[in-house]
């Protein structure tokens, strides 16, 4: 029996011989049943003590890889022989890339970003030995009460820490809704948010379109369908970027109370809106506890925070207690953002942020408008991204030569070949309307 031991090695001298009879044995090198060497002859061969001999095969045995017979000495048990297909090359795992675009949508200018402020605070944070242990399953109730004073200030909203939970984004919080209602049939707005016909598709949900107008989704097709939950972007649509009239939000509600049905409203980032007064949000109006309310902070602070919310009707909040679901966000990173909003950071880093979206929206616009009045502009009222329709002509091909995002990968039933959706958040002005202008100069060359 051939085995090397590596005596420089940190690895004591038995696991090294424990480990090379185990892999002779796994790969049938050695055969069941067949007699091994005996512990001095071992210990001879490999000038190894016999004690170093007797702990490997002492391990062998718990494992029940070998045997004894008694004034016989040891054996490999019998057992089937792990097979193991052989390839001259080793597979390369195959994976979907996320296409990177010049002009991305949920980005932001990192520069903006109060990375000092957020450092100090996460030094704090990390400093409490208390937070190294497990905290509440539905999240941290100094965020909770943090998240609920911010709601009700500056949407409406109007719950008790108790209905607030915290996860890692709304597609997680999404899923755990799916969960709690049993997977129900849903009604979704077209052009609408992929990540729900994601989440949908991968959890075998079924789904109706609705399709958006002017003032929002057409409530008239959300009543004729009837499914008993409906998605909806009221504050900012996605992607088209209108606003869900008052009416209409009075209409939704009241067909979801009529029929007992829910409203999942996506409040994304209605911090920033540019024009008048925001409306109350869906959950703000609600007075049949009808709607689940979810937002994030990836707009606000920035994409990789990974940490979102949703407020719940109080019977499905006491069904996600009963569940035990949990958050599955570090105490830490919950703590960082609680400290940076109680201190008034948040609200300061969102005024500032609005108005620099807000001057770079115009600026851009602006632009487009005065160069090419012909061109057809929506959504720039309000978040960080407008669409940019132009009548009579197929973009697909252009807007993937220049890395812009075509409208039909949002679209199931409209079509939107004459459409591209321009982000704003991650570039510089002059960078902007530098990629606009080459786009647009191909389009009428």
């Amino acid at each position: 029996m051939l085995i090397e031991l590596n005596r420089q090695s940190d690895r004591p001298l038995f696991e090294q011989l424990y480990g090379a009879i185990k892999t002779q044995i796994l790969d049938g090198t050695l055969k069941s049943n067949e007699k091994l060497p005996s512990k001095r002859q071992l210990q001879m061969d490999l000038t190894i003590s016999q004690t170093t001999v007797e702990h490997a095969y002492n391990q062998l045995m718990d494992e029940d890889l070998i045997y004894s017979r008694e004034r016989s000495g040891f054996y490999v048990s019998a057992f089937e022989e792990l097979k193991a297909e052989t390839h001259s090359v080793i597979p390369e795992i195959k994976k979907k890339r996320r296409r990177a675009y010049r002009l991305p949508l949920g980005t932001i200018e990192t520069t903006m970003v109060q990375r000092e402020v957020l450092k100090q605070i996460a030094r704090e944070v990390f400093s409490d030995p208390e937070l190294m242990n497990q905290g509440e399953d539905s999240g941290e109730l100094l965020l909770k009460e943090e998240i609920r004073d911010y709601l009700h200030i500056n949407r409406a909203v109007t719950c008790s820490v108790d209905q607030i939970f915290i996860g890692p984004s709304t597609e997680s919080l999404l899923e755990q809704v799916l969960l709690l209602l049993g997977h129900p049939r849903m009604t979704i707005e077209d052009p609408g948010y992929p990540v729900i016909k994601k989440v949908l598709g991968r959890l075998g949900g079924n789904m109706d379109f609705a399709p958006v107008l002017n003032d929002g989704i057409d409530v008239e097709m959300v009543e004729k369908l009837d499914n008993p939950v409906v998605h909806v972007t009221p504050s900012h649509q996605f992607p088209s970027g209108v606003t869900l009239s008052l009416k209409k939000r009075i209409q939704l509600l009241n067909h979801a109370s009529r029929r007992g049905h829910f409203i999942i409203e996506d409040d994304y980032d209605s911090e920033f809106r540019y024009t008048g007064k925001p409306l109350p949000s869906l959950q703000g109006l609600d007075q049949n506890d009808r709607t689940i309310y979810m937002s994030t902070f990836s707009k606000s602070l920035y994409p990789s925070l990974r940490l979102s919310c949703m407020v719940l009707p109080k019977a499905l909040a006491e069904l996600y207690y009963r569940e035990e679901l949990s958050c599955n966000v570090p105490r830490q990173m919950q703590h960082i953002i609680a400290h940076f909003m109680q201190r008034g950071y948040l609200n300061r880093h969102i005024s500032r942020m609005r108005k620099s979206y807000r001057e770079k929206m115009q600026e851009v616009t602006g632009w487009i408008r005065t160069h090419h009045p012909e061109v057809e502009i929506q959504g720039e009222h309000t978040g960080m991204h407008f669409m940019m329709r132009l009548p009579g002509r197929d973009l697909e091909t252009l807007a993937e030569k220049h890395g812009i995002v075509h409208g039909n990968g949002y679209s199931y039933e409209e079509n939107l070949q004459n459409t591209v959706i321009i982000g704003i958040g991650e570039k510089k002005t002059g960078d902007i309307i530098d990629i606009l202008g080459r786009f647009l100069e191909d389009v009428y060359n």
